[in-house]
Formats: C-alpha cells, structure tokens, sequence
C-alpha cells in the first residue's frame, strides 16, 4: 500500500514540477480525435487510441515538428504576430497572421485557408468559408 501510495504522489509531483499542460482536440463534431500534452517546450501530439503522432519542440522564436518515427516534416518560425510554416525541405507551405483573439492561415498563394478564434474556454478552428472544422481546449 506505501508503495502505491508513493508511485501516485510521486507521479502527481512530476506532473506538477513539469507544469504539464494537456489540451483535447475535438472534430467539428465534437468527437475526440486527440490530444496534445505540453511540458517545457515540447509537446507531444496522440490520437483518440493514446498512439503518438508526432511531437514539436520550440527553441526561441522556431518550432520543429517530427513525426511519430522522430523524422523532422516541418517548422515554424515566428516574427512578431506573424508565423510562417516551411516543409522539411525549407519550402514555405503557409502563415498564420495574429491579430487579436483571431489568427488567419493563408496558403503558400497567400490566399486565406482558415481562422482560429480564442475565447476564454478553448478555441474553434474555421475553413476558408467560415465552416468550424474543429475545437481545442
């Protein structure tokens, strides 16, 4: 029983020493299709099973994304309220431009592919027509 015990606080001190952070990510359903748990600067992308897809890790002002084998498949690099997303190869694929509670993504073509609005409880991801795709909290 003391060893039980120990393991739980011992995992309730390592989540709390961590700060881990754990968002579900919900279809336009409200299905669950995964999660993303953050702690430090790297978070740790599953789907609705538990199975690792992917993970990013931040340094600075750059963010590296790996798939689930660890193969880097693209970045993010951030200057002021504006991020811009590049392949594995370098090739800039799109942005995303901050301005307020909203971002914007638009295409490599700079043409608009879809919003994020942040309120208080979460967020809710729109496609270009303003259809919600999907929600975070």
């Amino acid at each position: 029983m003391t060893r039980i015990l120990t393991t739980i606080i011992l995992l309730l001190l390592t989540d709390v020493a961590f700060c881990a952070e754990r968002e579900t990510i919900r279809d336009a359903t409200g299905k669950v299709v995964g999660t993303a748990t953050t702690v430090g600067n790297r978070t740790v992308y599953r789907d609705a099973t538990g199975k690792t897809t992917g993970t990013a890790t931040t340094e600075g002002n750059r963010t590296i994304y790996r798939d689930a084998t660890g193969k880097t498949v693209g970045t993010a690099t951030e200057a002021g309220n504006r991020t811009t997303y590049r392949d594995a190869t370098g090739k800039t694929v799109g942005t995303a431009t901050e301005a307020g509670n909203r971002t914007t993504y638009r295409d490599a073509t700079g043409k608009t592919s879809g919003t994020a609005t942040s309120s208080g409880n979460g967020t809710t991801y729109r496609d270009a027509t303003g259809k919600t795709v999907g929600t975070k909290k």
